[in-house]
This record gives structure tokens, sequence and C-alpha cells, in this order.
């Protein structure tokens, strides 16, 4: 048994790899190799040789007990006093493979799997302010000692030391009928039914419905999971955790969703209920096998999407009287086109309850059916029943319809079958992937359809997209640079009292602007100037000309229109519907627009895009409004390679934390606007912000035990010390929240 003072002086700080080339127990190739691994596998030195095969944990023992000087423990032939355990928390144990002994005159004995961990007897030094000596042990002989003498935590006390983020949702399970009764699969389940993993999956689903989400993403990487969510059509990056839970999280959503939990390599679908508030959410869940794992993507209905009018959905002026006008009629087809999430089922569904009355009978063909509508009959496309679109569109006019809705024209036999119901007295409601309405046009064509039949047929074609509003919490005026300007010229002229807005960010918005999506339009009425050109197989450019002539608005115009209104961002419009400049004049064409800021969600999708394997240094943000104190700090910190950002108050804080995710927040206890203990709770209230490790500073016993109740995973007392900063940042970084809860 060594001081561990001494035993540095007499090792020189040498590491395990040069102890054990020294030894001779491996060779220099040999360390090299395990190196290289060692910074795929991210393991410790000892386990990356011991998979290796070159050695196993007893060897490794005895020969730095040899190398050393100290002695090697067996530990499985000792009893611990838990007065001895308790000076060690269970974390610091796990983290460094260490375990304390006894008490040997005044100072504590410490078993070790690496005793050359220089980081470890750091944090020995400061949690328990005493002496230390060290002994080897096997690296399984810990780990087993830790799993006899650390009881597990209480999981649910884990989940509850913050907001029950998870508070008011319940999952409606509908019990698939055919039991399985294979060993492995009982173990998968009841894993499943454990308190933290069903709380943890609870949480995300609340989470993302509080942030009105429309897409839940879990996606394994190589060493993370990533869960980010859709908002206002953008993906957001939520949080990243250890890879390995990722298999409870996709088994309990298999659950639910009455999936086979036991088939991991083939895609599956499937569907669940939840009820969050007063509302009953569908989800739609689906499955496929990746790289490192399943992904799993659930889209989450929201219950109003299905009971929005037509006056919801934003047409303007004119274009909403010729849009009225086509659906009221008996017999005819009206498209609505876009690409994947620009609204078309919005747009079907508000329609559907304009027209939905006891005097006419509706039957749709939807794949899948996304929302139940009171007094409609609803079909499901089942390939696997030989119900297609085609094939059940045929069924449903047998059926006696007034109002046939098709979810989708795929192929040409369900476009000619829609074009002939449609002549044979029904309306057909339908959606068609084009980039706008005159594409449509061509589109029918290519399908199959000939020229007179779409004339005949086709009442009115809406092309749109779906472009985010702006937070009405935090909108301000917005001064365009002149290289937008001069873009715009083109098509608002040379107005010079016209105005834009956008938003500063706020809380209400998440800091992004925005908050909530609305609709771009263009409705193509198919007048008689127009069937003439359709019937004469006028090419795209004369027809455009002459929907043009008749007072088409383009969605670009629209768009435009509605900017300076200030419902949406100029560049909101430019990034989903831009301008054709085709046709501008010469001297207004102008080059692609370089933004000159990044608006905070693009942000959030740079951060998406880069390589999660990439090294980066640990981001740390530090709040206080002692200037002295943020420099001190920041000084201590970037010295050891960390990325700082300052905050002055705990509003601010929370602002940065929101949108750059630091890897851990060092905030003072007593700060203006929002102090340390409301920061904590705020970030603990969102899953985004939940799992980010805090430091409370502080000066006073009492302010302590609030910083730590509120959810501070540790406290320094001011004036801070340079190397117990450093200590707890980096045993912080090296622990995993969100692990503990779910393991």
């Amino acid at each position: 048994m060594t001081d561990p003072d001494n035993l540095k002086k007499s090792q020189q700080r040498k590491r395990l790899g040069e102890i054990l080339v020294l030894s001779g127990l491996i060779d220099e190739k040999t360390l090299d190799k395990a190196l290289e691994l060692q910074k795929i596998h991210k393991k410790k030195l000892g386990r990356v040789l011991i998979d290796m095969g070159v050695a196993d944990d007893e060897t490794i023992a005895k020969t730095l007990a040899e190398q050393l000087k100290i002695a090697v423990i067996r530990l499985n032939k000792i009893d611990i006093p838990k007065e001895i355990i308790s000076l060690i928390p269970s974390e610091l144990a796990e983290n460094h493979l260490i375990l304390p002994i006894k008490e040997i005159e005044g100072r504590l004995l410490i078993a070790m799997a690496n005793p050359l961990d220089l980081y470890a007897l750091d944090d020995l030094r400061f949690f328990t302010q005493r002496q230390i000596k060290i002994a080897v042990a096997t690296e399984g002989d810990i780990l087993r000692a830790i799993e006899r003498y650390y009881p597990k935590k209480d999981l649910e006390k884990d989940l509850n030391s913050g907001p029950a983020l998870d508070e008011g949702i319940e999952i409606i399970q509908q019990k698939d009928k055919e039991e399985k009764d294979l060993t492995d699969v009982q173990d998968i389940l009841d894993m499943t039914e454990r308190p933290p993993v069903v709380r943890f999956t609870n949480s995300i689903i609340a989470d993302a419905i509080k942030m009105k989400a429309s897409d839940i993403h879990i996606e394994p990487q190589k060493d993370a999971v990533i869960i980010r969510y859709r908002v206002d059509g953008i993906m957001r990056e939520i949080m990243k955790a250890d890879r390995h839970i990722q298999a409870s999280i996709v088994s309990r959503i298999k659950v639910v969703s009455n999936m086979d939990i036991s088939i991991r390599r083939k895609p599956q679908d499937g569907k669940s209920q939840i009820k969050y508030g007063d509302k009953t959410y569908d989800l739609r869940v689906s499955t496929i096998p990746a790289t490192y794992g399943e992904s799993v993507t659930i889209r989450i209905l929201n219950p109003d999407t299905a009971k929005i009018q037509i006056e919801d959905l934003g047409i303007s002026g004119k274009a909403m009287d010729a849009f009225i006008e086509c659906i009221s009629k008996p017999q005819g087809i009206i498209l609505v086109t876009g690409p994947t999430g620009s609204g078309k089922s919005s747009t079907l569904y508000s329609c559907l309850n304009r027209l939905n009355n006891s005097a006419v009978n509706i039957i749709t063909l939807e794949d899948p059916v996304e929302y139940d509508v009171r007094g409609i009959s609803q079909v499901q496309i089942n390939q696997t029943a030989g119900i297609t679109f085609a094939a059940g569109l045929r069924s449903i006019l047998r059926q006696d319809p007034d109002i046939v809705m098709v979810g989708e024209i795929r192929d040409h036999e369900t476009a000619s079958i829609a074009c002939q119901a449609a002549q044979t007295g029904h309306l057909v409601l339908s959606t068609l992937h084009t980039n706008d309405a005159i594409s449509t046009l061509t589109r029918l064509v290519d399908l199959g359809i000939e020229p007179f039949l779409i004339s005949s047929s086709l009442l009115a074609v809406i092309g749109q997209r779906l472009v985010r509003k702006i937070c009405e919490n935090c909108k301000v005026p917005n001064t365009l640079g002149p290289q937008m300007m001069n873009r715009l010229r083109a098509f608002i002229g040379m107005k010079k009292d016209i105005s834009f807005s956008k938003g500063a960010g706020c809380e209400a918005c998440n800091y992004t602007g925005y908050s909530g999506r609305m609709g771009l339009f263009e409705v193509l009425v198919i007048t008689p100037a127009l069937r003439e050109a359709i019937s004469s197989k006028a090419g795209t450019d004369g027809i455009k000309k002459i929907a043009e002539g008749e007072g088409l608005l383009t969605m670009s115009m629209d768009g435009i229109m509605k900017a300076i209104q200030g419902m949406t961002t100029i560049e909101e419009i430019f990034r989903v519907a831009p301008p054709d400049m085709t046709e501008t004049p010469e001297e207004n064409i102008v080059q692609p627009i370089v933004q000159e800021k990044a608006a905070p969600d693009e942000v959030f999708s740079q951060e998406i895009s880069s390589s999660l394997s990439m090294v980066r240094p640990a981001k740390v943000l530090l709040a206080d409004d002692n200037e002295m104190m943020i420099k001190v700090l920041s000084n201590i910190l970037e010295s050891e390679g960390y990325l700082v950002s300052v905050a002055g108050n705990g509003l601010e804080a929370y602002k940065i934390a929101v949108q750059e995710k630091p890897d851990i927040i060092i905030t003072d206890f007593i700060m203006p606007v929002m102090d340390g203990a409301g920061l904590i709770k705020k970030l603990k209230s969102h899953l985004a912000t939940r799992y980010i490790p805090i430091i409370m500073l502080t000066a006073k016993a009492k302010e302590d035990i609030e910083g730590i109740n509120a959810g501070a995973d540790d406290y320094l007392i001011k004036p801070v010390e340079a190397k117990k900063l450093l200590v707890s940042v980096n045993r912080l970084l090296k622990k995993q929240p969100i692990d503990e809860v779910l393991n």
C-alpha cells in the first residue's frame, strides 16, 4: 500500500500502457493498436487489452502491483463497513472503478483498477477530504463489489428531481390479442414496464406535444442516440444520450404501438393513442433497421386538425371565394398539390368539414386514415387485402357516394377512375405531388390522362406550402438589406412605405422568433379559356400566361403579401417558396442571397448536420452578474481547453442554454432577473435542457441546500478554487445522467 503522492513522484506520471510495456506484459505495437481501439470504442485501456485477448484483469492487476510496489486486494474475501462505503458516492466509484476499503491510521485505503488515474485521485481527495492509501484490485472484482455495496438508485426519485415532464399523459394501449410466450420476449416486455423506462418514454412524447411537434425522431448513431423533434417543419435536436439506452426506449414504443418487439431487422408500422390534458392524440409509429440499431419515427396527429375550417386555412380574398364555389359544385375533380408536409391533408379535411351534412354521402379512401370524422365513411388502404387506391375507388363508386375523397393519386388507373367518377356525377377530392398548380396538368398527362378528359373533369387545382408564422409575443420591425430589397423590387415595385417584421426570440417561441405555421396558396380555377388551352395541348408556359392574365396569385406572391402584412418573414418566403426570377427584368435579377446571420432554428440544423463523432471541446455556460468572477472562471476553464459562453443573468443564461445546448452550466445563486434556483427549475422543466449537468456557486449553506433541491448536480463555495472547479467539471462531464435514469 502506497501514498499516491509518492507514487506519482516515483513513476513520474507514467501511464498504464507504459507500465505494462516496461513490465513486458505487452509490446509497443500492441499498445499502439490498443490506443487506436480506445479512441474508437471510448473504453478504458485495461478493458481494451482484455477485449483484445492479450491480458486478463487479474494479470493486469498483478503487473501493476509489482511495478508500483503496492498490494493486490481480493474484494470477495472482505466485508466493508457501511460507514466506509458511504464516504464515496456511487457515481465516483463507477466512473473511476474505485472502492473504499477501510481506514488505516487516519488514511483511507482505496482499491483501484487503475492506480495511475490522476483524475480519480483528485476526485477522491476532494470528496473525502482525507489522505489516501491505494491498492490494486481487478476490474471484475471492483464491478462486482460496486453492485454488492451500492444498491441501485431509487429511479423514480431520480426522475422526480425536476418537474414531472410526463404529468398528465396517459397511453391508451391496445393490447395484441396474440400472446407471445417466448422467454426472451417476456424479458424485454418486463424491461419495458419498468417505471423509469415508461416515464422517460412518456416524457419524450409529452414534451413533444408541449412544443407542438409534428414528429419525434429517435435515431441511433455510432456513439449516441439522438432525439429530435420536427417543430413548425424544422428539425431540432432535443437531446443526446449514450446509445445503450436506445433498446429500452425502442422496445417500450413498440409495446405501446402494438408492434412485434422480437423483430428488429425488418421495418414495422404501428399506432397508438395517448391522452394529454383533455385531448386524445393518435400516434403513427414507424421503425426501420439502421446501421447502429432501429430508427423510430413517431407522427403526432393533433385532433384539432380534423376540425379545421376552410376560413382557417389562410386563402386570400378572391381565391377563397373561387375555392368555395368550386367545392360547392356537384361534380368534378379538385386537386390539392404540394410536397410531403405541405398541409394537403388539412386542406382536404377542411373541405370535408364544410361539405359534411346529412344530405350527402361522403366516403374517403386513405392511407392511413389520419383522423376520424363523424358522419363520413372512411376506408383504410390495405394492400394485403387487395384494397388499393384503384380497387378501393372502384368499390366506393358502387356505394352511391356524392363526394369521394382519395388520399392520393399515384398511378394511371387511380387517375383514370377519378376522372370518370367526376364525369358521372361525383365530386372527387384528392392530392398530387407537384411543385405548383400549373405543373399538375403536366403530371396528369404523364399519368396517361388525355387532355380532353382533364379539361372536362378538372374544376380547380390548389398548390400550397407551409411557412412559419412570426411569434406575436416578440414581433419587431425587420429592416431588410439592400440585396433583399433589390430582389423584391420586381414584385413590389418602388414603394417605400412597405415594412416587414420578424420575431426577436422569446421563451414562448423557444427563442426561434416563430410560432405556428400558415399556408401559402395558389388557386388555379379551370376557366373556359384554360379548358380550351388544355384541350388544345397548349404548353405549360401558355397555360401559365392565361392563368396569370385571369388573376392567378402565385404562392410566392401570396407569401410576399403575407410578409408585408406582418404574418411571416420575407426570409421564410424565400426559404419555402422562392419567386421565379426568370421572367423579371434583367437588371433586377440578383444572385441568391447569402444570409448575414443564421436564425436560431437554422443553428439547430447546422448542429444536427455536423458529425456526431467529431471531437470538439466541451462547451461551458457561465451565468453570473459579477464580471470579475466571470473573468476568473473563464480564464481557468479556457486554459484547460473548454469553450466558454457567458450570461449576465438567469434569463439570458436560459436563452443561451436553449439555443446552444452547452455540455455543462455553472451558475451563481444570486443573479438579477432570474436567480440560480429559478434558472435550474426552468432548465429541468424541458427535456432539451433537463439533463445538462449544473454546478451552483454559492457563499452560504442555506443557499447550497436551495440550489441542490432545485436540481443542481454539484455546488462550489465562493471564492472558487481552480482545482476544485476543474475536478467538479470533469466529473460531471463524464457522468451520463440519463443513463442513471434508465439503467
